[in-house]
């Protein structure tokens, strides 16, 4: 190395040269890049977009594109104190270009879910080779949580990403020293923060402070180029920091700076639920299907090597990613409110420490035994899981998705039972089947079950119908997806207000819509019903169709004469 460079990343390719006849040939890592692309954007293009998160984003994007105001977010007209702006900044700006769609909705998040990628790939070379860095963009681009990313988008979706750029360029400023990479990286950790608060900043000082406390580089810490960054991140926050001033006064900017962070963990924070500190540990295990027992495992092998070898320096660790995901791991588990996706934050440090993992496993005849016996456990289960929800929950009449999908299944029966090399076995049988299960997913099952969600079919009726926006209603609830897909923000009126209105378009629930029955004087005439599912909620009593009309409501669209 160099002289004046940091020991932080001193023989980090150290005993890699072994496993040098092992890789995945371009063309095969490009054509399961492309079919897993495909699948993403038949998801961004056939799904409408769901209630009760990704359609209020995109009805509040609708929302700031045609009022102008960006510095002040607004929900349904009134003020909006909850998520930090930078979605609504992107997709908003995305709607003023392309129009405002389903597609156009998901593409700003798309496009950083690329650069998180390629950023996932340039951070596990530094540490490691290239075919680590090309086997984890597969890994993290074929995860089911980022097949989920891409049609129901939230605000993790690009948190995730453009931390790991920062990750990325902050890890290449502690190797050069150079100040460009610092000042990309705080650029980077302040878009981390206007999407979701602090836990941008904390998991990129977790995961770069992993690293130079295990490498005891103390002298970076002291570096001038630091300030340079701080001042690059304030100025990045500034604009969210003035808007929730001006809007909030100094009570919406302790929030986002403090209470809806940390304050889940002090018990600040309002949002508090059941969970358990495992929570996270089995949501894990779906999230990342296929990869996550490999990825357990490379967890679970670097930390007994640091405890063996006393977390001396030693170059056959690298502990970045490491310390961001555990260290991150554990602060959300302590929350007192918990998501699923929140912990999607961590994948791009998951899929490279999961890469290294494999190229491992594949060399250790023993344990690679063990992991095809999973392999044999796992593909069958999602293939199964696929077949019970598009054959029997929703039955596929489409002849071409279901050949296209019983050639997925083909193929990754024959990478597994038939192939006789590891690679084959352990990533090419995932890869395929994750993506044959996904292009089932996104073509037959999920475009089915937006079928029950009330609120986007009854705007789309009201759309072909060309009934006039101006004279809709809600009574009883609103829907985020009956306002975005109407392309207005529908007002909600109570019984009183309802009973002085006449030549109305009221849109209602069937419990509600009893109460309007049963009111004197409203004369009624009913348009057009709709079935109604919560469908980011699935239960048996939903999928299995002898019982699905027990679990089915119904909502209404009705004339007010």
């Amino acid at each position: 190395m160099a002289s004046g460079q940091s020991t932080v990343f001193s023989n980090t390719i150290y005993f890699r040269s072994r496993m040098s006849k092992l890789f995945i040939p371009p063309k095969v890592f490009w054509i399961f890049f492309a079919a897993i692309t495909v699948v993403h954007v038949i998801g961004m293009l056939e799904i409408d977009i769901m209630d009760v998160d990704a359609a209020q984003y995109a009805s509040m994007s609708r929302e700031m594109m045609e009022s102008g105001e960006y510095l002040q977010v607004k929900h349904r007209h009134q003020d909006y104190l909850d998520k930090p702006p930078l979605l609504f900044w992107v997709t908003s700006t995305s709607f003023q270009i392309f129009g405002v769609s389903n597609f156009t909705f998901r593409l700003p998040s798309f496009l950083f879910m690329l650069l998180g990628l390629y950023s996932t790939y340039k951070l596990a070379r530094l540490f490691y080779d290239e075919k680590t860095g090309l086997l984890a963009v597969l890994v993290l681009y074929s995860s089911q949580a980022y097949f989920l990313f891409s049609h129901d988008v939230r605000t993790d979706t690009i948190l995730a990403n453009v931390l790991v750029f920062a990750l990325w360029q902050l890890a290449l400023f502690l190797k050069t020293k150079n100040l460009l990479p610092m000042l990309l990286g705080a650029f980077g950790v302040g878009l981390a923060m206007l999407e979701k608060g602090p836990i941008g900043l904390m998991v990129a000082a977790w995961a770069i402070g992993s690293q130079i406390l295990y490498k005891r580089d103390w002298s970076s810490i002291w570096r001038w180029e630091w300030l340079a960054g701080l001042l690059v991140l304030a100025l990045t926050l500034l604009p969210m920091t003035y808007g929730l001033y001006e809007q909030f006064g100094i009570r919406g900017v302790k929030f986002f700076y403090w209470t809806q962070s940390f304050g889940r963990i002090t018990g600040e924070s309002e949002w508090q639920d059941n969970s358990t500190i495992f929570y996270f540990v089995h949501t894990f295990l779906w999230a990342f299907l296929p990869w996550m027992l490999f990825a357990y495992y490379g967890i679970v092998k670097k930390i007994i090597l640091l405890i063996k070898e006393r977390f001396k320096n030693d170059d056959r660790i690298e502990v970045l990613t490491l310390g961001g995901f555990v260290l991150a791991f554990v602060a959300l588990s302590l929350s007192n409110y918990k998501l699923p996706h929140y912990i999607f934050v961590v994948f791009p440090l998951a899929a490279i420490i999961t890469s290294d993992a494999i190229w491992g496993i594949i060399q250790d005849k023993k344990v690679s035994r063990f992991f095809v016996g999973i392999q044999w456990v796992i593909i069958p289960l999602l293939w199964v899981a696929a077949g019970l929800l598009c054959l029997l929950a929703f039955p596929l009449n489409n002849v071409v998705i279901g050949l296209i999908g019983g050639i997925f299944l083909i193929l990754a029966f024959y990478a597994l039972a038939i192939r006789k090399d590891l690679l084959s076995k352990l990533v090419y049988s995932g890869l395929i089947s994750i993506i044959g299960v996904n292009f089932l997913l996104d073509a037959h099952f999920y475009p089915t079950l937006l079928t029950y969600q009330s609120g986007s079919m009854a705007g789309k009726y009201v759309t072909a119908q060309g009934i006039d926006r101006e004279k809709l209603l809600f009574f009883g609830s609103t829907q985020h997806a009956f306002d975005f897909y109407t392309g207005t923000i529908v007002d909600l009126v109570n019984l009183e207000e309802l009973q002085g209105m006449h030549d109305k378009y009221v849109y209602v629930s069937d419990r509600d819509y009893e109460t309007l029955i049963k009111t004197p004087g409203l004369k009624l005439q009913e348009l057009k019903e709709f079935e109604a599912y919560p469908v980011t909620k699935l239960r048996i009593q939903f999928l299995n169709p002898a019982t699905r009309e027990e679990a089915v409501s119904r909502y209404y669209l009705v004339y007010l004469q």
